[in-house]
């Protein structure tokens, strides 16, 4: 699939709100940003960064250029259109990588 004809697939409104915790320990957002990205509602597996597998609700599909940082872990995604499905906490952020050009191609972010 080239490049192209990936970012065509990206039909869907995402804000990606990168969060953080006050001293009472209760989260706030730091920032946010509004990017074209695909949501995929389903069970998924997944594998944490303990070797575990785990059950994700959705995975969001989001481009090269979208500010994920993957050694970050506060991240909410809210999917704002097609359909308003607010509230989709990010639990793991994987790059994928083009083979051809070792470049990240896109980030698979599995939610609950």
């Amino acid at each position: 699939m080239s490049m192209q004809q990936y970012n065509n697939l990206m039909t869907h409104s995402i804000k990606i709100r990168k969060r953080a915790r006050n001293k009472s320990g209760d989260f706030y957002d730091l920032s946010s940003s509004t990017v074209k990205g695909f949501c995929q509602y389903g069970n998924h597996f997944y594998t944490d960064e303990k070797g575990e597998k785990k059950l994700a609700t959705a995975i969001v599909f989001l481009k090269d250029d979208c500010g994920i940082d993957v050694n970050y872990d506060y991240y909410m995604i809210d999917q704002l259109a097609p359909y308003n499905r607010p509230n989709l906490e990010v639990k793991k952020a994987d790059p994928i990588d083009d083979p051809r050009t070792g470049k990240t191609h896109h980030f698979e972010c599995f939610c609950t």
